[in-house]
C-alpha cells in the first residue's frame, strides 16, 4: 500500500540494502510504530484520552509521515479527520445523595452542592417520629389539632455529578 516501500523493496533498490539484508529507514520511531501497525494490520491510529481529547499534533505529524511514505488511504483518513468519528462522548449530570458505582468506560467529576432538606417534626416532639410522618398515631394527629404538618429545614450536602461516557467505534 505504500509507494515508498514498494519502490524500496523492488529489485531496483537492492544496492541500498544493508549487509545483513535490512534497510535503513530514516523515520521518527514513535511515528513509525503507527505506520508499521497500519501497514501490517490496517489498523487506523487513534490518539485519544478522556481527559485531553484527541492529540491533534500527533495526527498532524503522522499525516506528514503518511505523505512521505506514500500511504494514500491513511493519508486520506487523516486529512479528512475521520478519527473524530471514532470516539463518541456522551455527557449528562445528576445530583446524588449516596455513593454510587460506575462502569469502567465512564468518568465522573463530582462537585458539592448545598441544599435544604425538610424534615418532618412530630407535634408531640417524639424523636423517633422525626422525619417519618407515618410513625405518628392518633395522639400525634390530635396534638396537631388539624393544623399543617411542621418541618425543620436542615442544610445538607449533595453531590452534583458530571458523567462522561466514552464509546469507541472500532469500524473507523
Amino acid at each position: 500500500e505504500s509507494t515508498f516501500f514498494t519502490s524500496l523493496l523492488s529489485s531496483r533498490w537492492i544496492s541500498n540494502a544493508l549487509p545483513d539484508g535490512g534497510y535503513f529507514i530514516d523515520a521518527d520511531p514513535i511515528l513509525f510504530e503507527h505506520i508499521l501497525r497500519y501497514l501490517r494490520r490496517g489498523i487506523y491510529p487513534l490518539f485519544y484520552s478522556p481527559d485531553k481529547g484527541h492529540d491533534y499534533a500527533l495526527y498532524a505529524a503522522l499525516l506528514e509521515e503518511a505523505r512521505y511514505f506514500g500511504i494514500c488511504r491513511l493519508q486520506t483518513w487523516l486529512e479528512e479527520k475521520r478519527y473524530r468519528n471514532a470516539v463518541e462522548v456522551r455527557t449528562w449530570t445528576e445530583t446524588i445523595d449516596d455513593g454510587d458505582t460506575r462502569p469502567v468506560n465512564e468518568w465522573v467529576e463530582v462537585y458539592p452542592k448545598w441544599g435544604i432538606n425538610k424534615i418532618y417534626v412530630c407535634p408531640r416532639g417524639i424523636t423517633v417520629h422525626r422525619g417519618w410522618p407515618a410513625a405518628c398515631g392518633r395522639q400525634c394527629h390530635n396534638a396537631r389539632d388539624g393544623g399543617e404538618y411542621q418541618y425543620d429545614e436542615e442544610p445538607v450536602v449533595k453531590l452534583f455529578v458530571v458523567h462522561k461516557e466514552v464509546r469507541f467505534n472500532g469500524d473507523m
